[in-house]
Order: structure tokens, then sequence, then C-alpha cells
């Protein structure tokens, strides 16, 4: 058996499964490196969520040897053999599955490199949500097996991987719950979040016993399919009645806060800790410019680190930011234009106000708040020439009095001051 799995590996389908998964898995990562840099809980959030496409591909894979004895008609020639008929295929469907692992992690090395030196918190389950998606692949490829002997068409590879694409699409789409554990692909869920153990084995013993019960059919082997189907439904029941995928706790230690020590206070959770000098650049000069002006932000902070159940539009002196597509495979932040919208948020607190607050004017005096906060060039119909050509305290006392228009829902005031003197 050694001899045929060596074989196959080398000769069989499993050498291009191996390139194509990791070409899949290449591209998968090079266009969202927002999602998984810095971060090992993000890096196998990312793989899970890449499960769309490859459990596609290697039901592909599966389907294309399993379906390689009718196509070279030696059927007949393989049961002329003492080895029982289940053998070929098991041994065909493990070198594929082997090989689509191997390329799979292959690339995720490359990726682990990148990771390793931005990293700053690498506990959590992460290992665990990347272990349970290799064996959702294997499972995967169990399925394209069955495919590939039941149906005889050549065809019947990429109908059956463009099949389970849009099955597992339009299960992604579906509200999120308990049977959501079900699937292959990673909804999505905060890097910060913990799975409990618990889910992760069941999942595991569910995609375990789905493969095996795939295989079984795939080998005609009734009674070890009844088997196996019923330790496939077993498994589901603790999975269907356990927590939802959205009610998932923060791991404690991934949000403890890290805080600069150093000029206004910036804080980000442990597992975003590396992207806080970057921050600081962007919130500390914000923060010096409205120090010590009535109603502004005193402090800036990762949403991650906000405590369960908290608020994070309160006007609390915090200035709330999330760094969701804000990281950067090579250091550095993505987006500059959302953080700096959310350094500005607190300007516009009177858009929570009730009745018409909607006049052009009071848009205009928050254009001029926004441009004097970052200190913009004059443009536009925005006035602030005139505003920064005051003395700094009036520019200060212009602010104080615009945050306390806000929070009063004085529109009228808002107005007036859209009106530099």
């Amino acid at each position: 058996m050694r001899r045929q799995l060596r074989v196959e590996l080398l000769r069989g389908t499993a050498p291009a499964a191996a390139l194509v998964m990791f070409g899949a898995n290449i591209w998968m990562l090079a266009v969202h490196q927002d999602d998984w840099a810095g971060r090992w809980a993000g890096l196998a959030s990312w793989v899970r969520q890449s499960m769309l496409i490859l459990v596609a591909l290697m039901v592909a894979a599966g389907a294309w040897q399993a379906g390689r004895e009718r196509r070279r008609q030696i059927g007949d020639l393989l049961a002329s053999t003492p080895r029982p008929a289940w053998q070929p295929m098991l041994v065909g469907w493990l070198a594929v599955s082997l090989a689509g692992t191997a390329g799979l992690l292959v690339a995720l090395a490359g990726a682990a490199v990148l990771v390793g030196r931005l990293a700053t918190y690498a506990g959590g389950d992460w290992w665990w949500t990347l272990a349970v998606g290799v064996l959702a692949l294997w499972t995967a490829s169990a399925l394209g097996v069955v495919v590939g002997r039941l149906v005889p068409l050549r065809v019947a590879a990429p109908i059956a991987g463009l099949a389970a694409y849009l099955g597992l699409a339009v299960a992604t789409y579906a509200p999120p719950g308990t049977a959501t554990w079900l699937s292959p692909v990673h909804p999505g869920w905060g890097v910060e979040r913990l799975v409990p153990a618990g889910t992760h084995l069941r999942q595991a013993t569910w995609f375990v016993a789905l493969a095996a019960l795939l295989l079984a059919v795939a080998a005609r082997r009734i009674w070890v399919a009844l088997l196996c189907g019923a330790l496939a439904a077993a498994s589901v029941v603790p999975i269907v009645t356990g927590p939802p995928s959205r009610h998932l706790p923060a791991d404690p230690a991934a949000v403890e806060p890290m805080c600069t020590v150093e000029g206004p206070q910036v804080c980000v959770a442990r597992i975003n800790a590396y992207l806080l000098d970057d921050l600081a650049a962007v919130m500390q000069p914000v923060l010096r410019r409205v120090d010590g002006i009535p109603g502004a932000p005193s402090r800036a902070a990762d949403e991650a680190t906000a405590p369960p159940g908290h608020s994070t539009v309160d006007d609390d002196g915090t200035i709330w930011f999330s760094l969701l597509g804000q990281s950067k495979a090579l250091g550095g932040l993505e987006r500059l234009d959302w953080l700096r919208a959310s350094a500005d948020s607190f300007l516009a607190r009177w858009v929570e106000c009730e009745g018409d607050h909607h006049d052009q004017r009071v848009f205009h005096a928050n254009m001029l708040a926004r441009s004097w906060l970052h200190e913009e060039p004059p443009h536009g119909r925005v006035p602030i020439d005139r505003l920064l050509a005051l003395p700094l305290p009036q520019q200060r006392a212009w602010l104080a009095d615009y945050l306390a228009a806000g929070r009063a829902c004085d529109t009228t005031r808002l107005i007036e001051l859209a009106r530099v003197p």
C-alpha cells in the first residue's frame, strides 16, 4: 500500500491538487492581507473563511481522482487483482488529501513568517481553528470521491466543485446560529473571540464521521456506511443544540489593553499591539489639538477593549476606533482615512438629535470643525482661513461652543458658528 501511495503522490491527481491548493491559498492571502496580517488568530480565521474556495477545489480534485478508472477503462483490470476493490479508491483519496493539505500548509508557512514578525499575541484557540479546517478539506475530498465513483461523466469534477462552492456560499449568508458550526466555512467572527473547546471537538467529530460515511458509500460498504452515518448523525445533535456562533466570549488575554506611556493615552487590545505606534502617530496629534477643550475626548481606544455591553458611540471622553481591515502584511496601517473619520466622530454628535438638523449650514459648521481638527488647508466653502486667523484661544473657544451646541441640539447656534466672525 505504501508503494501505491507513493505512486499516486507522484503521478496521480495529487501533484496537481497540491499546486492548485497552493496557488489558491496564496491568492486568497494576498487579496485580503488586512484580515490576517499580524495576528495568528486572524491567519487561522482567514483560512477558514477561504474554505469557500478551498473546499470546492478539494471536492473537484477528489472527483477527478475517483473517476480516473472509468476514464482510462481499467476497472476490469483492477477487479482482477487480489486486492480489495476499495483499496485503490482509499489510496487515491489519501494521496489527494495529503497533497492538498501540503499545498495549503506550504502557502501558510510563508504567511506565518510575516505574521511572526509582527504578532504580539500567540494565545487563543487558533490552532484548533486551523486543525478543524484541515479535517474539513479531507471531508471535501471524500465527497469528491463519492461523486467521481457514482457519476460517469468527465465533467463531474468541475460541476461538483461548482456545486460545493454555491452550496457553501448560500449557507454563508444564512442567519448565524448553531447550524453554522456544521459548515467548514468560518463566518468571520472577531479574531479576539474564543470558540469553546467543546465546539471545536464536536466540529472535528462531525467532519471525521462525515468523511468516513462518504468513503463507505464510495466503497459500497453498506453496513459500514450505516454505522458511520449513525455516528455522523449523533455528532450533529450536540452541535445544533450548543452555543450559537454569534454569542462568543472575548479572549480576556487578547483584549487586554496596551497603552502608550507618553503623550495622550492611546490603547489597543494586546492582539493588536503591533499597531500601537502607528495608531499613536494618527490619534495623539488629534488629542493634543483638543486637549483641555470642554466636551472634547481625552483618550483613544480600540473597540476590542470596550467592556462587554459598553456602547462605543457614547460621549464618554474616548475616541473609539475599529481596526478591522487595517493590518498590512509588512506592518503599518491600511486605511488612514478610516481612522481619521473615527478620530473626528465626536464632532458629529448633533446627528443624533431629533428634528431637522440637515440644514447645509450645519454641515458647513461640521466641515469647518473637521478641517480645524486636522489642520487642513483652506478648501471649497469651508472658511477655515478665517477661523485660523483668530488667536488660538479663540479658535479653541469656537470649538468648545461647537461641541456644546451639538450636545444641546442647538441647530441655530451651529448655523451661527458656521459664519466665523
